[in-house]
């Protein structure tokens, strides 16, 4: 036990030192956008941070850096928000005819340096000086803002959260398939259903794509033709296929076929 102390209390030390020096050097260029606070749901972003060498740019330019770290909803707490999404938006405050270039990265990499994301990871800002992503309620990312010149331009960073009616659909829809999973895995008709109709769209797909190229019109009008014709073949199928399925259930229900005819002109 006496030679294990020294080591704790050095890495202990080691610890505390890593800690401060992080801390020290990324609080004073790095804002904080927090999820549910009326104060914090916008930020005024000017880059300031001048990084050299930043990845995607020509060796030895200077670029002005700014970091917002955003955090989300507590998970545990805000349980309600599951069916939620964040917009995270930029936009100029000012309105200045040559704005500078504005690259994004959004990551959740906390160790990395301001400004030194990879360069497949910067997006442009586009030339109306917009920009928007979503993200989950309950993240923690960081956004990585980096602006070309010497003049700094005044950004502004919005977040708005949005509900998202399919993803309720979804998780009802996955509910019911899992329940009833266990009986569609010994269904014969099911798998033999699920494989004709994967081939035929297959089918259908490789054609169209094929005929779309000697059609004149164009690919995109010679799809919306094939979508209303594939809806107006459906259509009339249904018709001509629904008294014959509503004749064979009242059969089976043991309704008479004198029953059927007064049923189906209703």
């Amino acid at each position: 036990m006496g030679t294990a102390k020294p080591y704790l209390s050095i890495l202990s030390l080691l610890l505390f030192f890593t800690f401060s020096i992080y801390s020290s050097s990324a609080l004073p260029h790095q804002l904080s956008l927090v999820v549910g606070e009326a104060s914090s749901s916008k930020v005024q972003i000017s880059p300031s941070l001048q990084v050299v060498n930043s990845p995607g740019t020509k060796p030895g330019t200077r670029v002005l850096c700014e970091r917002v770290d955003v955090h989300g909803f507590p998970r545990l707490k805000n349980l309600n928000k599951f069916f939620h999404s964040l917009m995270l938006k930029i936009s100029p405050s000012n309105s200045t005819l040559r704005r500078p270039i504005v690259e994004v990265c959004f990551h959740r990499n906390a160790s990395r340096a301001i400004g030194m994301c990879p360069q497949g990871e910067w997006e442009k800002v586009d030339k109306g000086g917009s920009w928007v992503r979503a993200m989950s309620p309950y993240a923690h990312k960081f956004l990585d803002i980096r602006m070309a010149g010497s003049s700094s331009e005044t950004l502004e960073l919005s977040i708005e959260e949005g509900f998202f009616l399919y993803r309720v659909i979804f998780l009802i829809l996955g509910v019911v398939m899992l329940s009833i999973a266990s009986s569609l895995s010994k269904s014969l008709v099911f798998y033999y259903s699920s494989a004709m109709a994967i081939g035929i769209i297959l089918v259908i797909l490789v054609v169209l794509f094929q005929g779309m190229k000697l059609l004149p019109t164009g690919r995109k009008s010679s799809l919306a033709i094939f979508i209303y014709s594939s809806l107006v073949g459906l259509g009339t199928f249904l018709l001509r296929y629904l008294p014959g399925l509503l004749h064979s259930i009242l059969m089976e229900m043991g309704i008479s076929e004198d029953m059927y005819y007064p049923v189906c002109k209703l």
